[in-house]
């Protein structure tokens, strides 16, 4: 085989990896924005060439990366219902250090498969595969070198600003599928983060507005729970009981509640953990919208947090995993939490089963017997943390109204049965006891007579997609409610970004207890 045959087997092996993920994107023809999309893989299949002389090895590597990269952004347009975000790289670590939270959703073992026929395809080309130009591995690394500095250089003033007005004049629309439509994916995630990073210091100062000072009210214990992947799976399933979220239902009896608006579906906790403690919505973030740890969560950001802790309030965080996930350990402390316990403290499992909502629940009480009544505690559950892998042979029998036919779940009528049956099983267990959760708080925060207020909300639906899509399911709402012992209860619709305002308006108005209806009303519908 000549050495010009090997260079354009390599060649088109590259090229059909560039265009495996343009394809999953919608992505039908070139543009100016082409020669951006294909520069990262270009330089792979560059440096393998320049290092090693065997081209088709140097194509085969770069056609495996832009394969993977192709089914990880399908992967996610199908289970989270949106492509590759530039934040997903501040991501990829925890794919290795907690791959149980990653993996299954694609399938463990076509990921673990796939890397596996790489890996060993790879090296059967750079062992069998002669070498049609001399090996310049120095060469290789100069250029690599090189590339790094300019990068890097062009990540800092003034260069930044250049390089992000250059790439505004593609016009992107900030919307991943238009703009992985459009621009490419590769570039889509190029264009994103170099003007989120050159935005981004002015977005942190306008964030890192004062907190208010004094406010004052009568001490009145304070929690607010961020349910991992709740909603009242009633509205998607109507034939389920309705006591399964009997204490979801208590919460709605006694306060402010309805439907929340979030912008994530099936995972992205931190879009509405952010948008709930600061009340900054989607537009205030821009790009950072997607992420908000990431990198804008660095320094002292505005927030309910900081806002209760000058009123002389204790801000404490609870969530029984690794504090270093999704830099939490880092965004905590800005957004005003003075204590943050994470699974070292807390205790609890770090791969499944995690700490169960019930545990947690007492853990917050106890936690409030030690901090006092001027205490605000916002606690981020792991219990039905998603995928739901576990195998029931039938659904509980309480769980469903009507008929089962031999233990298969009745949805809307008909007899499911799919692939997503035990998962949805197996996140209806969880749901109740999140439920159960719901009404130990309720409970505790009762006994105590302190006038206490529970805020609960879902950070977005669950990833259940051959579920969902099955039923026509489609409303990305989650449930809120805020309890206190004598509230009103009132339907209202909110946007996250509106949740924690109303919270802690209320927590911080005169003493009567009636704050609800105004403070509820007052917030713009959503």
């Amino acid at each position: 085989m000549s050495a010009l045959l090997h260079v354009w087997i390599g060649a088109a092996l590259a090229i059909a990896g560039w265009a495996i993920p343009r394809l999953t994107a919608g992505m039908r023809r070139l543009s100016v924005a082409a020669l951006l999309d294909a520069a990262p893989l270009g330089f792979v299949f560059s440096v393998l060439f320049v290092a090693s002389g065997r081209p088709i090895f140097a194509g085969a590597v770069a056609f495996a990366l832009g394969a993977g990269f192709g089914f990880a952004d399908w992967t996610m347009r199908t289970v989270l219902r949106e492509p590759v975000v530039f934040t997903a790289l501040s991501e990829l670590p925890q794919v290795f250090t907690h791959p149980h939270l990653y993996l299954p959703f694609a399938g463990t073992e076509t990921v673990v498969g796939g890397l596996a026929m790489a890996v060993l395809a790879g090296l059967a080309l750079l062992v069998a595969e002669p070498a049609v130009t001399p090996p310049h591995p120095t060469g290789a690394a100069v250029l690599t070198g090189l590339v790094g500095a300019l990068l890097w250089r062009l990540g800092r003033e003034p260069w930044l600003g250049v390089a992000a007005r250059a790439l505004r004049r593609l016009a992107p629309s900030g919307e991943p599928f238009a703009d992985a439509a459009r621009l490419g994916p590769v570039a889509m995630l190029i264009v994103h983060g170099v003007i989120a990073r050159a935005e981004r210091a002015a977005r942190r100062a306008r964030l890192a507005a004062p907190a208010i000072l004094g406010e004052r009210a009568p001490a009145c214990p304070i929690v607010l729970v961020q349910c991992e992947s709740f909603f009242d799976a009633r509205r998607a399933f109507p034939r389920l009981s309705p006591d399964i979220l009997a204490g979801y239902d208590a919460a709605c009896a006694g306060g402010s509640h309805g439907r929340l608006t979030v912008s994530a579906w099936g995972a992205n906790t931190t879009r509405a953990e952010f948008a709930a403690l600061t009340g900054a919505d989607d537009a205030a973030l821009g790009y950072d919208r997607f992420n908000p740890y990431h990198a804008l969560a660095r320094g002292r950001i505005g927030s309910q947090v900081w806002r209760l802790r000058t009123a002389g309030y204790r801000t404490i965080c609870l969530h029984p995993f690794d504090r270093r996930f999704f830099r939490r350990d880092l965004a905590m402390p800005a957004l005003g939490f003075e204590t943050f316990l994470g699974r070292e403290t807390l205790g609890g499992g770090r791969t499944p089963p995690y700490m169960s909502d019930p545990e947690l629940a007492r853990h917050i009480l106890r936690s409030l017997d030690q901090a006092g009544p001027r205490a605000f505690i916002f606690a981020i559950t792991m219990g039905n943390h998603g995928p739901w892998l576990k195998d029931f042979s039938s659904p509980p029998a309480d769980l469903i109204r009507g008929p089962t036919n031999s233990g298969k779940l009745f949805i809307d009528g008909r007899v499911k049965s799919s692939q997503g049956e035990a998962e949805l099983h197996r996140y209806l267990e969880g749901l109740r006891q999140s439920d159960e959760m719901i009404q130990i708080l309720i409970d505790g925060l009762a006994r105590r007579g302190d006038g206490g207020l529970l805020g609960f909300y879902g950070d977005h639906l669950p990833s259940l997609p051959h579920v969902f899509d099955r039923i026509g399911f489609d409303d990305w709402r989650s449930d809120y409610a805020i309890w206190s012992a004598d509230g009103v209860s009132r339907r209202r619709d909110l946007h996250a970004h509106e949740l924690g305002r109303v919270l802690v308006d209320a927590a911080l108005a005169p003493a009567n207890r009636a704050f609800f209806d105004a403070v509820v009303a007052a917030a713009p519908d959503a």
